[in-house]
């Protein structure tokens, strides 16, 4: 917490990747061996780990895709207390963002009920 606090003696955000990686392949071998991709899996919590630990409040927005056109997303990380701040920064980034963003091919409108 003392490295966090001293971060946010200088700024008022931290801006992270959400992720360390894009979705990665699950091998075919899953259901007799189990997901035991350490790699894969530390890439995917480095970034919000010490924010869930420190209980900072965090949040991500996607932001566009990568080369095989898997998503990618920026993850804003504040100071105790800081959400208000965060939600204005994300829906000023998801704003910016928004034009690019593409519907799933497996897509359910829980709104639309459809």
């Amino acid at each position: 917490m003392k490295i966090h606090e001293k971060i946010f003696s200088m700024a008022d955000v931290i801006v992270t990747p959400t992720v360390g990686v894009t979705a990665y392949e699950i091998k075919d071998d899953v259901q007799e061996t189990g997901e035991l991709d350490y790699i894969n899996g530390a890439a995917l919590i480095r970034y919000s780990i010490a924010g869930n630990f420190l209980g900072l409040p965090a949040v991500t927005v996607p932001v566009g895709y990568d080369k095989l056109g898997l998503p990618i997303g920026i993850q804003f990380i504040g100071k105790p207390w800081s959400e208000a701040m965060l939600i204005h920064i994300a829906y000023a980034m998801e704003a910016l963002c928004k034009a690019e963003y593409r519907k799933p091919q497996v897509y359910y409108d829980l709104l639309a009920g459809n």
